[in-house]
């Protein structure tokens, strides 16, 4: 198994080990989750999630105020108009006012952490949690239903116009009626562990797994449409611009699809492994490599602009019509700015 396995993996088990046992407080080295919005992006990491400006890097605020050695933050944020949905790896889900950082509510009812990101639809948040439970969660905090699975969430759930899909790493993609029941399912060739991509028209869904597949399934009755062997596991999420789909693998290489039939349109292949998934560009496609190289390339694959961060990668960058922002570690600083030309405009670590 490649050490980008043994160490998300050992991630991972490592959380479950900690969380499982008496010991005070939590020993482990997750990923940051960024989020980028308008003119400032929201940083989960370790004991806090923080609101940076984006032209700066100063921290606006953070939350929770107090640190708290049992309160550990990995998550991506969900970012709406008003709100910031989160959670972390004290069971916990926290629900927070955009602007200021104050709590709206906490949800305590999960019986196991959050490591994947959450999604929303009119006030509803749907919460993948590690226990292999989907959560979905009313605008006032209230438990509205949960959705069991066999195994880890670590993917985002995707909302359709009838439909939750969700993926596990019980190797199933499961559709899930937004009262809570399922629909179908349908077993994938590995564990699903990034999140699935609705087609533009929601009559499709894009799913990559670790068995090296990429697939995709009939969104009405998840009959598989068709299936494209790449080239190493697929970690990260795959992104659509008009009818092309996008994704790395964690060999290095980028494919582009023809999202109808499959069909292979380009491939690329890069030295370091790409976990992180896909960033949609204004003009292209933004990745970065488990080793900390950000690389934009054009539509047609043809290279825009590269950069070197210090540490390692495992998210992909977050980005908007002016910034792309990306999170290392193990590295010089956290978080890393760039404008949309490649030049870069700081890099920090964010502290209170």
């Amino acid at each position: 198994m490649k050490k980008t396995h043994i160490l998300l993996i050992g991630i991972l088990a490592g959380l479950t080990l900690i969380l499982s046992a008496c010991m005070p407080g939590i020993r482990v080295v997750g990923t940051p989750g960024i989020v980028l919005s308008e003119e400032r992006f929201y940083v989960a990491y370790g004991n806090h999630v923080y609101a940076m400006n984006a032209t700066n890097g100063n921290v606006e605020w953070y939350y929770p105020e107090d640190s708290n050695n049992q309160v550990m933050f990995y998550s991506p944020p969900v970012v709406t108009d008003a709100n910031i949905y989160v959670g972390d790896v004290a069971n916990t889900f926290h629900k927070i006012d955009k602007e200021t950082g104050a709590a709206v509510w906490t949800f305590t009812e999960a019986k196991g952490y959050f490591i994947g990101q959450a999604n929303e639809e009119d006030g509803v948040v749907y919460a993948p949690s590690n226990n292999g439970n989907l959560y979905a969660i009313d605008a006032d905090g209230n438990l509205k239903w949960i959705f069991e699975t066999d195994h880890f969430l670590w993917a985002q759930p995707q909302i359709g116009a009838d439909a939750i899909y969700q993926g596990s790493m019980d190797h199933f993609v499961y559709a899930i009626s937004k009262d809570g029941d399922q629909l179908w399912s349908t077993k994938m060739a590995g564990a699903v562990v990034t999140s699935v991509v609705l087609s533009e028209d929601g009559a499709r869904l894009f799913v990559g797994s670790i068995a090296k597949e990429m697939v995709a399934l009939n969104t009405s009755d998840g009959s598989i449409i068709w299936t494209f062997a790449a080239d190493d596991s697929i970690w990260g999420r795959a992104a659509i611009v008009d009818e092309t789909l996008y994704f790395g693998d964690s060999s290095g290489a980028v494919f582009a699809l023809n999202v109808n039939n499959g069909q292979l349109l380009w491939r690329q292949a890069f030295t370091d492994s790409i976990i992180g998934g896909m960033s949609i560009l204004p003009d292209g496609i933004a990745f970065v490599t488990e080793e900390g190289t950000i690389k934009t390339i054009n539509f047609d694959g043809s290279s825009k602009w590269e950069a070197s961060i210090s540490g390692q990668v495992f998210q992909p960058p977050a980005v908007n019509d002016r910034y792309l922002v990306a999170g290392a570690i193990e590295g010089d600083n956290l978080v890393y700015a760039y404008n949309l030309a490649g030049t870069q405009i700081w890099s920090r670590t964010p502290e209170k």
